[in-house]
Parts: C-alpha cells; sequence; structure tokens
C-alpha cells in the first residue's frame, strides 16, 4: 500500500495545507482527499506535487506491505469504534 502521509508531514513542517497545494498547482479538493485517503493518484499530479515542492516522491509518500497497513488500520479503527460506543453511552447519560 502506497501511504502519503510523508505529505502531511512535509506540509505542516512547511507551514502548509493541502489547499495550498489545491491553489497552487491546481488540483483539486478530491485528489487532495486522495493524498489524505491514501487512494490511488497518478504520476502526472504526483509529479506535479514533486515540482511544486522541490522534493523527491519517496519524501511525500512510502511503501507499507498490505498486510502491515491493513493490521493497522484494522486497530484503528476498532479504536475509533469504541470511541463512538464511549461517546453514545456518555450522551445518554
Amino acid at each position: 500500500m502506497i501511504v502519503y502521509e510523508k505529505l502531511g508531514d512535509y506540509l505542516q513542517s512547511q507551514n502548509m495545507k493541502y489547499a495550498d497545494l489545491q491553489r497552487e498547482i491546481g488540483i483539486s479538493p478530491t485528489v487532495t482527499a486522495k493524498f489524505q485517503k491514501n487512494r490511488p493518484i497518478n504520476t502526472e499530479t504526483l509529479n506535479k506535487v514533486c515540482e511544486y515542492l522541490k522534493v523527491q516522491p519517496g519524501n511525500i509518500m512510502e511503501w507499507i506491505p498490505d498486510e502491515e497497513y491493513e493490521k493497522a488500520n484494522a486497530e484503528k479503527l476498532a479504536i475509533e469504534k469504541q470511541i463512538a460506543e464511549l461517546q453514545a453511552k456518555l450522551k445518554n447519560m
């Protein structure tokens, strides 16, 4: 699985936001959502981002084996479910 968490970290370190990419290189909000949700991005878009930020692709993305990613994501989903259940309980009190 290709993940783009490094891009978010890089933008934050440069005091930038995804909206800056939208404005400066003309990518759509849909594309920035793909970055944030680790969805497939075409190489043309990736090139635009690297060109604008003057970085190598490895500076803004990384590969994680699918099994490892799915395990980490399953743990996250389980915790989010627990949080939702606790918030519902709290609301009913």
